[in-house]
């Protein structure tokens, strides 16, 4: 089985996530990708990030109606921070030796790579891709390490592909122990720090998130007031269903 990994904070998800997944899915031959929400990003101050439960919650109803992506709670079920490199030794015991793990991030994530818990040993136990929005430039994204960094990390090698040229060469999508895929995907140029901020000025986000997601941070008034934020509870009237769907794939 061939299986992308994409985590992240998802704060909230939007379409320029999904756009990113859809493209690696299709160029790649996945069998499936695999959502995982963190729950305690240990890069991010958890005083301004929304509760973990809403944000696992917006990835299930992102999701539910796409059959080859499913959300994991991996993350959150587990207590503490969320490393990556702990997660993926839970899904391959999960998935067994013969499964083949991809390991999806954004490039301004991977930038900070260096400071990942046991990050050498993840580079060798998946196939990085990354991708990036624009205003990136994958090819640089080898100098933007340091040397030294690029040594602790066991000097992986680098190589910049486009989505035409993994379609036509089925040698591409086999994973290279080492190798980090700098991959130039469709970019939406959306963050999801841009939506917190039009969400808090009252702002419209529709078409930069799917529909579901934008009512149910409506209905859940997320991101209304960051000091009300984790007071909040899900509203099991919005999006309980996708909830247990998910949970169950």
């Amino acid at each position: 089985m061939r299986i992308g990994i994409m985590g992240g904070t998802f704060d909230p998800i939007h379409l320029g996530h999904l756009r990113a997944a859809e493209e690696i899915y299709w160029a790649f031959d996945l069998d499936k990708i695999i959502f995982i929400p963190s729950s305690r990003p240990p890069h991010k101050d958890e005083d301004k990030v929304a509760p973990a439960l809403h944000r696992y919650e917006m990835v299930s109803l992102a999701t539910i109606f796409t059959p080859y992506f499913s959300v994991s709670s991996i993350e959150i079920d587990r207590p503490g921070i969320s490393y990556s490199v702990e997660t993926v030794q839970e899904l391959q015991k999960v998935y067994g030796r013969d499964a083949i793990l991809y390991f999806i991030v954004g490039v301004d994530a991977f930038l900070e790579i260096s400071s990942w818990k046991n990050a050498r040993e993840l580079l060798q136990m998946v196939q990085f891709i990354v991708t990036a929005r624009p205003g990136w430039r994958l090819d640089d994204v080898e100098r933007s390490l340091t040397p030294a960094q690029l040594a602790d990390l066991g000097n992986p090698r680098f190589r910049y592909l486009k989505i035409a040229e993994i379609e036509s060469n089925p040698e591409l999508k086999h994973p290279e122990r080492g190798l980090v895929l700098l991959v130039e995907v469709i970019s939406l140029d959306i963050s999801s720090s841009e939506i917190r901020e039009l969400v808090e000025d009252g702002r419209s986000v529709r078409f930069l998130v799917p529909d579901t997601v934008a009512a149910y941070m409506a209905k859940n008034q997320l991101y209304r007031s960051v000091a009300n934020r984790r007071n909040e509870t899900p509203d099991p009237s919005v999006g309980g269903l996708s909830f247990h769907l998910h949970r169950s794939r």
